[in-house]
């Protein structure tokens, strides 16, 4: 930035300031309380908007020169006229971040170790947003979900983002200790630590549990067979309990076959003499029919004459009286007597009166003794199943009966090596629980020994001296660079912004050195960044503070960087006596007395 013109009114104790700058560098020199500083300040207020002796803008009017209701700043460069006007405090300003660093340079010095840090990385454009520190975390290759987990907190800032992952690094490690039931964590030992050995696996649990359920899957298969065996067993003997306990009984009745079948054929010939009885007697009967069975006499008298009372008299109808059969029969014995007489020729007997009195006795008698044999018939078969079921008995009384206590045996047996395995199933469960479990806690503190190291990891990274201090370098380089170029020029110690952001003057910290020292440490960082950002402006003020022999190669200094154009212009502002004789190409002096230089101290 190239200024080519400082005019101010009734600015503090600049009251009638004219400069037109024909030379990059611009000496103001004036006594005390001549309106140098005013000067100064009012260049700064109208490039930046910034003002130096009040805060509020509501005493901007304090600004004025001393019995002055209005006044101004205006300040001419090659890119654009810059002003400010009091008391409204209104006006044009540059909006240049590195501005009010080179407008003022001991401003760095002022700035806290995060400022400087923060300042840096936006001189030399390095981002610090979420996005591009995320990305470097990932480019080291650190835990990208515990990046993710954290990347919200660099909204904050590096150190906030870095207490986070620490903080969450501590919980981690609170919660291995959990897990392992107290231990202290350590990178070492929890990266290889496990808990007590158990006895076996979970996987040789597991594969022993599967052979332990197929023994006792078998044994309950056996158990219910025999069960069933068992049972049926005792059913059996209890059969054979049951028919011994009836063989006795049995017996007797068997015994009575024989006389059963005596009396069977006692009363079988009895039946046959009664059945010849009852036909000698309907036959004396003659043609009076038995009024119990009125068509028998009939259809037996019929039979004879065609096939069709053969029919007639089958058993089907015998007995039975049909008056439609009675009709044809008579119709047909009426026919054959009108042809051939009587049957066989010969007119039947009158019928026997008392014949027919005792026929129906007779019959009576002869059904008695067709239930007799009916029933004799029924006791025979019967003593002949009980004889059977007697010979069947008494041939399994012979067999063995099942051992049931064998069986039992076997089943007590058997039981009892199930239930052992059941034992051995339930212990194993256990042991595969406990193995389980261990395995659980093994991965477990595993996982947290891997949230502590990737959380910590990314503590690091984020700590000052890790992506900061990368990131730092990267910005410290080229101004430090600068610097011990600008300290060769100028015959100068060498000054140093150092990682921890302490400025250094020579071999000593920059808070130990004279004030001298830390005006031409100032001076050569304001410097620096005015050429790092391109603006090629820097404001002194109080060079006076140095010895002639300073002054002389602040001179050289400057002069050398206007000629090289590394510089556009330099405002050098200093109390002196006089105004001094300036030799150099590049410099020009101005008086400044009473608050007016310039053309306007000129012309009063």
């Amino acid at each position: 930035m190239k200024i080519t013109r400082i005019t101010t009114s009734n600015f503090l104790g600049a009251r009638a300031v004219d400069i037109e700058l024909r030379k990059p560098v611009a000496l103001i020199a004036g006594k005390n309380g001549a309106g140098k500083s005013s000067v100064q300040e009012a260049v700064r207020m109208a490039l930046t908007g910034e003002p130096v002796r009040v805060s509020l803008k509501k005493d901007y009017g304090a600004l004025l020169s001393e019995g002055a209701d209005a006044g101004f700043a205006d300040i001419m460069t090659d890119q654009s006229k810059y002003s400010v006007v009091l008391p409204g405090g209104k006006g044009v300003h540059c909006e240049a971040a590195a501005l009010p660093y080179v407008l003022d340079a001991q401003r760095f010095a002022r700035m806290d170790d995060n400022e400087r840090r923060t300042f840096l990385f936006g001189l030399m454009g390095i981002k610090l947003d979420s996005a591009s520190v995320t990305q470097r975390m990932l480019d080291k290759g650190l835990d990208s979900k515990k990046i993710e987990q954290i990347a919200p907190f660099l909204r904050g800032g590096f150190d906030a983002a870095q207490k986070e992952a620490a903080a969450k690094a501590r919980d981690a490690k609170a919660a291995w200790k959990t897990v392992t039931g107290g231990e202290t964590w350590g990178k070492d030992k929890a990266a290889s630590w496990q808990p007590a050995a158990v006895a076996c696996t979970a996987a040789d649990a597991e594969k022993a549990l599967i052979d332990i359920r197929r023994v006792i899957a078998a044994d309950e298969a056996d158990i219910g067979k025999l069960q069933q065996e068992i049972g049926a067993a005792k059913s059996e003997i209890a059969r054979r309990q049951s028919a011994e306990s009836r063989r006795m009984e049995l017996h007797a009745r068997a015994e009575q076959i024989g006389r059963i079948q005596a009396r069977l054929d006692h009363d079988t010939a009895e039946l046959a003499d009664w059945e010849k009885k009852v036909e000698e007697t309907r036959a004396r009967a003659g043609g009076k029919p038995n009024p119990k069975a009125p068509g028998e006499y009939l259809l037996r008298g019929l039979a004879a004459v065609t096939d069709e009372f053969v029919a007639i008299a089958n058993d089907k109808y015998f007995g039975q009286f049909d008056e439609a059969l009675l009709n044809r029969a008579s119709t047909h014995l009426a026919e054959y007597k009108r042809l051939h007489g009587w049957p066989h020729g010969s007119k039947p007997a009158e019928p026997d009166p008392e014949a027919i009195t005792d026929l129906p006795k007779h019959e009576q008698a002869r059904d008695l003794m067709k239930r007799a044999v009916a029933n004799a018939q029924r006791d025979l078969e019967a003593a002949k199943a009980a004889k059977a079921e007697y010979d069947r008995i008494l041939a399994e009384h012979g067999t063995a009966l099942p051992d049931v206590a064998g069986l039992e045996k076997t089943l007590r047996e058997i039981t009892q090596r199930r239930d052992q395995y059941r034992e051995e199933e339930r212990q194993t469960m256990d042991n595969a629980r406990i193995a389980a479990g261990r395995d659980k806690q093994i991965a477990d503190a595993a996982k947290h020994h891997a949230d502590v190291m990737a959380l910590t990891d990314i503590a690091g990274a984020l700590a000052p001296d890790g992506i900061p201090a990368e990131l730092l370098t990267k910005a410290l380089d080229p101004i430090n660079e600068h610097l011990r170029l600008s300290a060769a020029n100028a015959e100068w110690e060498p000054v140093q912004i150092n990682a921890d952001m302490t400025i250094t003057y020579g071999v000593r910290d920059y808070a130990l050195v004279s004030e001298s020292e830390k005006w031409r440490a100032d001076a050569m960082i304001a410097e620096a960044v005015s050429f790092l950002s391109g603006l090629r402006l820097l404001v002194l003020d109080r060079f006076d503070v140095l010895d002639l022999k300073g002054r002389e190669d602040l001179m050289y200094w400057i002069d050398g960087m206007a000629a090289d154009g590394d510089i556009d212009t330099t405002l050098i502002f200093g109390t002196l006596k006089a105004l001094p004789a300036i030799s150099f190409d590049n410099i020009g002096a101005h008086w400044i007395e009473g608050g007016a230089a310039g053309q306007m101290k000129e012309a009063a």
